[in-house]
Parts: C-alpha cells; structure tokens; sequence
C-alpha cells in the first residue's frame, strides 16, 4: 500500500474504533443511570409521599415546597441529572429531541402518580394529581 493509502485506513479504523467505545460507553452509562435512579426510587417515592417533592410539567422532579429537608433538596437534584442524562442517551438512540423525551417522560410519569401526589398542572401550579383538570 501506498502511503496515502495507509493513512487512510488508519483514520478508518481509529474512527471506527473510537465509535465502538462510544457506544459501549453509552450503554454502560445508561445501565448505570437506570441503576441509579432504581437505587433512589424509595426515597424518592418517600419524599412524594410526605408531599415535598411531585412531577414537574417539563419531565423533571420539582420541589414542591421551599421549607424542604436538604437531604430532599440533593436527592432531587441526584434524581434531574440522570433524568437528563437518560434524556440525551434515549434522544440520541431513537434519533428524536430530548425535548421530546422529556415531553414523553411527563405524560408517562404523570399517568404512574399516585392519586396524592404532586403534579404541575398546565399553568405550571403544583395540584394533587386527583384535582388534576384533564
């Protein structure tokens, strides 16, 4: 081969190779997110269920009180950043906008909440999901 030639096909399969850690990397990162936030799930039920935390209009979790325990403040933040996170992995996968996922996150964790619970209504208001307007 030819010098030009060789080149080439060094770029070729470093491009190659870097895609093929990239895509290992991001199936690893998005089962790690997922075993993170199975992780909180009861804590995370737990703050909803004593009505400091609910689901918010734009896919995240929203405090729903200011006068909220530190350890509900961190543990929501925890819980935003894998939801963006898994966001942009999922985006990326089904070749859709994380807006979009996140959109779709909402309707779907809307729908799970326990009547009690507290979601962002339209006007972006926090009501228990049983005094939801539909």
């Amino acid at each position: 081969m030819n010098r030009t030639v060789k080149i080439i096909f060094i770029f070729w399969m470093m491009l190659v190779g870097s895609l093929c850690i990239v895509v290992w990397a991001q199936a690893r990162d998005k089962q790690e997110i997922v075993n993170s936030m199975q992780n909180r799930y009861p804590a995370l039920v737990q703050a909803k269920d004593q009505g400091h935390a609910g689901e918010a209009w734009n896919g995240l979790v929203g405090i729903v009180d200011d006068n909220v325990p530190g350890n509900v403040r961190e543990l929501v933040n925890a819980e935003n950043n894998d939801r963006r996170d898994l966001f942009q992995i999922i985006a990326a996968e089904t070749g859709t906008s994380v807006q979009e996922v996140a959109l779709q996150n909402r309707i779907r964790m809307y729908r799970l909440a326990d009547e009690d619970h507290f979601v962002q209504d339209p006007d972006r208001n926090w009501v228990r999901k049983r005094d939801l307007q539909h």
